[in-house]
């Protein structure tokens, strides 16, 4: 157990337990944000260090067999290629949280435990964390009429290797949305004041420039995956 409570660290649970089995026992204090409960577990974080691993193979692949018909454009292939193996040698690198999403599910309490997990409880927060492709990343105080835009704007605004097409929400229970850009310059896809929840954290993704446009994708899919299950941003 971890995070804001006031009850056992460790807890020694017979084989067969259930998630609701443990949480009867917790002690929760004012200050616990009871609807964001995160779970982590290890044979999550296993399967999607393997699914990104997955990922990187097939990239790296698709660099080392991109066709030229130009020597001068098979030049800027090799330069593109080694960009790109360097990057998935960084990528590799990067651990998945093993994040369960719960907190949504109707019958969380019947989900089973394994060995070592680790439940945390978050504290109340009324902040909201901006980072990414921002020129201030920043925690910004959390403001009911504010959209994710404002937000952004108040961080700054994009930097010029922003994709502004692509802008994560990332809420504390484990749970994303995806922002997408309107052609007027504002998010009009979903309400993006109902997204915005205190404690949330706003990931402007990278852009990728490279000259295939399968990589791009691959790559642009990559960047998503690794936002998604480490909430890391990383760009080429």
């Amino acid at each position: 157990m971890e995070g804001e409570h006031q009850s056992a660290q460790e807890y020694v649970l017979p084989y067969g337990a259930k998630l609701g089995d443990l949480v009867k026992q917790i002690e929760f204090s004012d200050r616990s944000d009871i609807s964001s409960i995160q779970l982590f577990r290890q044979s999550v974080k296993d399967r999607q260090k393997a699914m990104l691993l997955a990922s990187l193979k097939n990239l790296e692949a698709a660099g080392l067999n991109a066709r030229s018909g130009t020597s001068d454009e098979a030049r800027l292939r090799k330069e593109e290629s080694e960009l790109i193996l360097k990057w998935v040698e960084r990528a590799k690198k990067i651990e998945p949280s093993g994040q369960v999403l719960i907190a949504q599910s109707t019958s969380r309490d019947e989900l089973l435990l394994e060995n070592g997990d680790i439940l945390r409880v978050p504290a109340k927060d009324g902040l909201v964390l901006i980072n990414g492709e921002v020129l201030f990343p920043n925690a910004i105080a959390f403001d009911p009429p504010l959209r994710v835009d404002d937000y952004i704007r108040r961080a700054g605004g994009y930097t010029q290797n922003a994709d502004v097409s692509r802008v994560i929400v990332a809420h504390r229970d484990g749970s994303f949305d995806e922002i997408s850009e309107g052609n007027r310059g504002f998010f009009s896809d979903v309400d993006t004041r109902q997204t915005i929840r205190p404690g949330d954290e706003v990931l402007v993704l990278p852009k990728i420039d490279t000259k295939s446009r399968q990589i791009w994708k691959d790559m642009t899919q990559i960047i998503y995956q690794i936002a998604v299950s480490a909430k890391v941003i990383f760009g080429l």
